[in-house]
């Protein structure tokens, strides 16, 4: 079982980070950041992620200790994470440069059979934001699951600091070929389309037998490995239940306490359409995909929920979703929320819209459109913990009065700021 210091047979706080590219990596920060302010960092021991939200899983988890060294402070945790991590999103364009090295001279060869364009962008991720280092090298503690899918077993497969695998092909250690983090990142953020399935060649790896107990899988010489979100967006699969992980003997149990951090994509009602053949064809594929997925989300969703409200269920925690706002709240909620954190410091409904419409490509990010999506997230994490108080456990009740630190006030040179930074985030790809 994973090493949890302060509470060996539980883990306190599990957080799961969905996938939804960078714009998913921003609002998780401002969700963590009300996290700081409650003083809770100290307590997270477990993190699942899913592409975007891998993306800075795997960055927080390598600095966690330093920032809980620093104090575990709000303050800390935006000098050692959220000051470092916006600079690389706000200064340097991923996706042009994976777009430009794609072409670098000279042609890279193909020699073992496991290069692709998403081993690229895994190679660029661990010099961008891991310098360099393998999974083996994740601390135990917050403990990491980086969850990608399975092409040939249709499971969910991780990597964790002690290995990789998933239930049917079976579990491995790393040995002498640790993967470098950041192409574990890259397959769990393999969005088809733009990046093909990562291969993993099986015969670095010694797997041991399904999991539970299934007939083995005819051998493969690689195994493709896509985008996390294609099997579960919000990487809670992993913590709703006792569940084996690779590298460990016994399952990890459910912990105290799990807050999920949704930033994927809302679903979208403009349907495009088009007579030409095979155009007319693909636009309609896209769309059966696109409801396919929101509908699979979706039922994770109220899951989640139905578990969170069972007062005979283990699973405690709350949903924090990029999709909705304060004024989904029950309006007596609303009203008395409204009391202590005044609608002046609310995000107003039109920028809410423009919010939810941020694309979610790996593109370079402003600093305006990084503080809308950490501050959204900030204020939905603030008011969904405060509306769910007094189901949550005693140990992770927000105070009975919401004190926010970071409030601000919409006036109208605010508002027009952040409608001027955030009217051209839809574009679907920008290579500024």
């Amino acid at each position: 079982m994973p090493e949890f210091p302060a509470s060996p047979d539980r883990p306190r706080l599990a957080l799961a980070l969905s996938g939804g590219g960078f714009r998913a990596s921003i609002f998780h920060l401002g969700v963590i950041r009300r996290i700081a302010e409650l003083g809770w960092l100290e307590r997270v021991d477990v993190i699942s992620a899913v592409s975007g939200g891998g993306i800075l899983g795997a960055y927080i988890a390598l600095h966690w200790n330093r920032m809980l060294k620093a104090g575990g402070t709000v303050d800390a945790f935006q000098d050692v994470i959220v000051r470092p991590f916006l600079e690389i999103l706000t200064r340097q364009n991923f996706i042009r440069r994976w777009a430009f090295r794609l072409w670098e001279p000279p042609f890279r060869k193909v020699r073992d059979g496991t290069f692709t364009r998403t081993k690229l962008a895994g190679e660029m991720y661990s010099q961008m934001f891991y310098d360099g280092r393998t999974c083996a090298e994740l601390p135990s503690r917050p403990y990491l699951i980086l969850n990608a899918a399975s092409m040939v077993s249709i499971r969910a497969w991780r990597f964790t600091r002690g290995g990789l695998g998933d239930s049917r092909i079976g579990h491995a250690t790393w040995g002498d070929t640790p993967l470098l983090l950041g192409e574990a990142v890259s397959a769990s953020a393999a969005f088809p389309w733009v990046f093909p399935p990562l291969r993993i060649r099986s015969a670095d790896y010694t797997f041991g037998s399904p999991i539970y107990g299934e007939d083995a899988l005819p051998p493969r010489k690689y195994i493709p490995l896509s985008d996390g979100g294609v099997y579960d967006n919000l990487g809670v699969e992993a913590l709703q239940k006792p569940t084996r992980l690779p590298g460990e003997m016994q399952p990890t149990p459910v912990s105290d306490f799990l807050i999920v951090s949704d930033a994927g994509y809302p679903a979208q009602y403009r349907f495009r359409s088009n007579g030409l053949p095979v155009l007319s064809e693909a636009l309609l594929l896209y769309r059966v995909d696109d409801i396919a997925r929101e509908q699979v989300c979706a039922q994770r969703r109220r899951d989640l929920i139905t578990k969170f409200r069972d007062p005979n269920s283990p699973l405690k925690g709350v949903l924090v979703p990029l999709g909705s706002s304060l004024g989904t709240l029950d309006p007596d909620l609303l009203q008395a929320y409204s009391k202590h954190v005044p609608f002046d410091y609310q995000i107003p409904k039109a920028l809410i819209a423009l919010i939810k419409a941020v694309r979610t490509h790996l593109d370079r990010f402003t600093d305006l459109e990084c503080e809308a999506l950490m501050y959204h997230a900030y204020s939905m994490t603030d008011a969904v913990l405060w509306a769910h108080r007094l189901t949550c456990p005693q140990s992770y009740r927000a105070p009975e009065l919401p004190t926010p630190a970071w409030r601000i006030g919409f006036t109208s040179a605010i508002v027009g700021s952040w409608t001027h930074a955030l009217a051209k985030s839809g574009a679907r790809f920008a290579l500024r």
